[in-house]
């Protein structure tokens, strides 16, 4: 018996330490991925918890005592894969500490029910509080395929800033610690629609927006356009657009400036001429993965609004 008990734990400790800290790279997407990886450490920690339970020696006793023992265990396995996990390419995160520890508990606190024979309020609110605390744990990643559901369904276009969902697929960057780049609906000003982004860039460099494109397919169109309101004096303003290679130096991307002077613009760029962006090659159109609109580097604190961002198809 105590022969199966160890094989079983070993298993399960191998098996969790190689998931644990083999090398992820999420590149589409990362943001719900990040978030389902987060809700995977409550399952995980809960097998670990029960497994652990079950391999105590039998002189571990009352019950109680195997419960919390298994518990502490587990949260010290969760902690010390969080601080080995950065040598391994992986970053730390006391949210998986949390996710795994509330994994354990509900996994001990389950055994603990269905061990009461016939008691059914037991097992009945075992299985709501575990239905409640996995609706809580899943609702990060629940809202971020709100944001993808919403950009299968309405492409070609990238952004008319009518409804929430679009905030997970647009997010602010850049700016400067102190003065860091924020964005809110507003219906001040629209170019279509009842709402635009307002963009309040802040001081710093590269200071804009960026839009997640899950990979998708542009060669069916024939430009990128977009509007931007500027309410105050020119200046320029930058778009990238990003494919599934590695984007990271100037020469492999699409990346220009344009002017934009007050009151509406509207910029419209060819894909032939998104497709000429890198230096060296063409940029993969069937795999568009990132679009930023920002300001340049060392730029003072600018505000500005963003509507009607759309691939025009090529009959337009």
């Amino acid at each position: 018996m105590m022969l199966r008990k160890s094989i079983a734990l070993a298993a399960t400790l191998g098996v969790l330490t190689l998931g644990f800290f083999w090398p992820v790279r999420v590149r589409v997407d990362a943001a719900f991925w990040g978030h389902v990886f987060d809700v995977a450490h409550v399952p995980l920690l809960g097998w670990l918890a029960a497994v652990l339970f079950y391999a105590l020696p039998e002189r571990v006793q009352p019950t109680a005592r195997r419960h919390l023992l298994a518990l502490l265990l587990t949260l010290g396995f969760a902690l010390a894969v969080e601080w080995l996990q950065p040598h391994f390419g992986r970053s730390k995160s006391w949210r998986d500490v949390v996710n795994g520890a509330l994994g354990a508990a509900l996994m001990l606190t389950g055994i603990a029910a269905w061990r009461r024979t016939g008691n059914w309020w037991w097992r009945g609110g075992h299985a709501l509080v575990l239905g409640l605390a996995m609706g809580v744990a899943l609702w990060p990643a629940y809202q971020e395929w709100r944001g993808i559901r919403w950009r299968q369904s309405h492409f070609p276009s990238l952004g008319n800033f009518e409804t929430a969902e679009e905030l997970k697929l647009w997010r602010p960057q850049g700016g400067s610690k102190g003065h860091p780049t924020q964005i809110v609906f507003t219906r001040a000003n629209a170019a279509q629609g009842e709402q635009s982004l307002r963009i309040v860039s802040g001081q710093g460099d590269w200071a804009g927006v960026n839009y997640s494109g899950g990979d998708k397919d542009w060669t069916g169109f024939r430009a990128l356009s977009l509007q931007v309101f500027n309410p105050r004096d020119p200046f320029t303003i930058y778009v990238r657009v990003d494919d599934d290679r590695d984007c990271r130096s100037l020469v492999d991307r699409f990346e220009r400036g344009y002017e934009v002077v007050q009151g509406w613009n509207r910029i419209r760029i060819l894909t032939s001429v998104i497709e000429r962006g890198p230096k060296e090659r063409l940029l993969n159109l069937r795999a568009v993965r990132r679009v930023a609109i920002f300001t340049g580097a060392g730029q003072p604190q600018r505000h500005w609004f963003l509507d009607d961002l759309h691939l025009e198809a090529r009959d337009e």
